[in-house]
């Protein structure tokens, strides 16, 4: 807003309209400042700024010149002003204390829609928290809450990794943790052993992988030698699948497809020769399919 214009010498000539204005406008700014939304409040924080800018300009170009505007009150105006003033310096300094805080604001945002079931939202609030402050530790911690929760279990280790390697974790943090780790053990090896009970050894293999890397990456004190014996047996399982596929395809005439299979179980073993044994019903299956081989001639 442009108050003052040259006019001969060092006279300026102020613009009595906008000087009346000045005031309400600044008013009417400093009532839309929100100090509480962490969405704008780094934004807002500069608008302060500019309208402390504004204030201050005024005070020092256009009260002295208010005489060439007989229609404004001087008193009345300067009274305005400082009050202008006072309330936003009052603004400038909660804004940033609230900036400090952002990632903190956005967590509690999301523990609220927690609290009404909006896991979407919480998400995103989390995100956000996350985007201002990586090492937030409660995001962090509800973040890896709600991939337990919904499954996704490999996405909790790096996390953890952050927790425990990065950051001061709090007494009430580290309980938390010590409480999680228990319970994240206890889940994967329990579906992961009732998976391989009920025959899905492939799809136990992945929850046992997951928690190899967890008792490696977290203090032993987490951790069993469970965890082991379940790869080896889920190993077992993915290998002794392959062969059960194979026998099926030959005994059903399809010898190309048996091969492959043979050649899949193959290679497993050989990449996981020191967790995996030959079933004893296949050891004759497999010396016979090797024998006769050579009969056979398929396409790349």
């Amino acid at each position: 807003m442009v108050l003052l214009t040259l006019t001969s010498g060092k006279a300026q000539q102020i613009d009595c309209d906008a000087a009346a204005r000045f005031t309400s406008t600044i008013e009417k700014r400093c009532a839309g400042i929100n100090t509480q939304d962490p969405e704008v409040i780094t934004l807002h924080y500069l608008f302060v700024l500019d309208m402390l800018d504004s204030v201050k300009k005024f005070q020092e170009e256009a009260l002295p010149n208010l005489h060439f505007c007989p229609a404004i009150d001087f008193f009345a105006t300067l009274h305005q002003c400082n009050a202008l003033e006072t309330n936003l310096l009052s603004l400038k300094d909660t804004l940033s204390v609230q900036r400090r805080r952002v990632d903190t604001l956005f967590y509690l945002l999301a523990v609220d829609a927690l609290n009404f079931s909006d896991t979407s939202v919480a998400e995103y609030y989390l995100d956000r928290a996350l985007q201002f402050r990586r090492t937030q530790g409660n995001a962090l911690i509800l973040r890896m809450q709600l991939h337990f929760d919904q499954g996704e279990y490999d996405e909790c280790l790096p996390i953890l990794r952050t927790l425990y390697n990065e950051i001061d974790l709090s007494r009430e943090q580290e309980q938390f943790l010590a409480d999680f780790n228990a319970a994240f053990y206890a889940k994967l090896y329990e579906r992961g052993d009732s998976l391989v009970k009920a025959g899905l050894q492939a799809d136990a293999l992945p929850l046992f992988e997951t928690l190899e890397t967890f008792c490696h990456d977290l203090p032993s004190q987490y951790c069993n030698d469970d965890y082991y014996h379940g790869i080896i047996r889920s190993k077992s399982g993915v290998y002794e699948s392959y062969l059960t596929i194979s026998k099926v395809a030959w005994d059903r005439g399809k010898t190309e497809l048996a091969y492959k299979f043979l050649d899949y179980a193959q290679e497993y073993r050989m990449a996981n020769e020191d967790e995996v044994q030959i079933p004893e019903k296949y050891v004759r299956y497999i010396e016979q399919m090797e024998a006769r081989r050579g009969q056979y001639h398929f396409n790349p």
